[in-house]
C-alpha cells in the first residue's frame, strides 16, 4: 500500500479555498446576522409588550427570509462544498421550511400562540451558535466557548424547538380540516408522526458529535 505523505494528508483534510471559502464565510456570517436580528426583534417585542402574542408580527418578515435561505444548505451538501451529511441537512431544513410555509404562512389563526415564540427563540439561539461555529471554523479556528456552546446548547434547544414545532402544527390541525378538508388534515398528522423517527436521528447526530468533542477536549487536557 502506498504511503501518504504528511503534506498530501494535510491537503486532503484542507477545507474549501479561494472564492468558495469566501462565499461560505459570507453565507454563514449573513445567516448569523439574520438570526441575531430575529432574536433581537423577538426579545424587543417581549420586553416592550410584556407579552408573546405579537412576537409573530415583529419577527415574521425577517424570519421568512432567513429561514428560507437555508435551502442553500441542501445545495451546499449535495455539491460537496460542506461535510454535513446530506440526509441530516435535508431533514432539518425540510422541517423548518414546513413550519414556515405549510403551517404558519397559511394559518394566521395560530400566530399568537406561545409555541411560536418558544420555537423562534430556540431556532435563533441554535442558529446563532451554529453559524458562528461554521464561520469561525472556515476563517481560522473556532473559539473554545463557541465549540462548547455548539455541543451543549442543543441538549435544551432541540427538545424546546421540536416540541414547539409539534405544538404549532397541532394548533393548525382544526383550521387545516376546516379550510382544506380531511385529506390534508391526515397528511399533516402523518408529518407529525414522522417526528417520532426523525427527531431522535437529529438529536443522536449531535450527541455523537458532542461525545467526539468531549473526548478530544479530554485528550488535549492530558497532553
Amino acid at each position: 500500500m502506498a504511503k501518504v505523505s504528511p503534506s498530501t494528508e494535510r491537503k486532503a483534510r484542507k477545507g474549501p479555498s479561494g472564492l468558495l471559502k469566501l462565499y461560505l464565510i459570507s453565507y454563514n456570517v449573513a445567516s448569523l446576522a439574520g438570526w441575531a436580528y430575529v432574536l433581537f426583534l423577538a426579545i424587543q417585542q417581549l420586553i416592550k409588550a410584556e407579552d408573546y402574542k405579537n412576537v409573530f408580527e415583529a419577527t415574521w418578515p425577517v424570519l421568512i427570509v432567513v429561514q428560507s435561505t437555508a435551502l442553500f444548505e441542501i445545495l451546499h451538501a449535495l455539491l460537496g462544498w460542506v461535510r454535513t451529511p446530506i440526509m441530516t441537512t435535508v431533514m432539518q431544513v425540510a422541517s423548518r421550511i414546513f413550519l414556515i410555509w405549510a403551517v404558519n404562512y397559511p394559518f394566521p389563526q395560530i400566530h399568537s400562540h406561545w409555541s411560536y415564540t418558544t420555537m423562534v427563540v430556540s431556532w435563533c439561539i441554535a442558529e446563532i451558535v451554529r453559524y458562528s461555529y461554521y464561520a469561525t471554523n472556515l476563517a481560522s479556528s473556532v473559539p473554545s466557548f463557541i465549540t462548547w456552546a455548539r455541543y451543549t446548547f442543543f441538549l435544551v434547544l432541540y427538545p424546546t424547538g421540536i416540541s414547539s414545532e409539534l405544538m404549532m402544527t397541532y394548533q393548525a390541525l382544526p383550521y387545516i380540516k376546516a379550510q382544506w378538508g380531511d385529506m390534508y388534515y391526515y397528511a399533516y398528522i402523518a408529518v407529525l408522526a414522522l417526528y417520532v423517527p426523525g427527531a431522535p436521528v437529529l438529536f443522536n447526530h449531535m450527541r455523537i458529535q458532542r461525545n467526539k468533542y468531549l473526548k478530544e477536549s479530554a485528550a488535549k487536557k492530558t497532553q
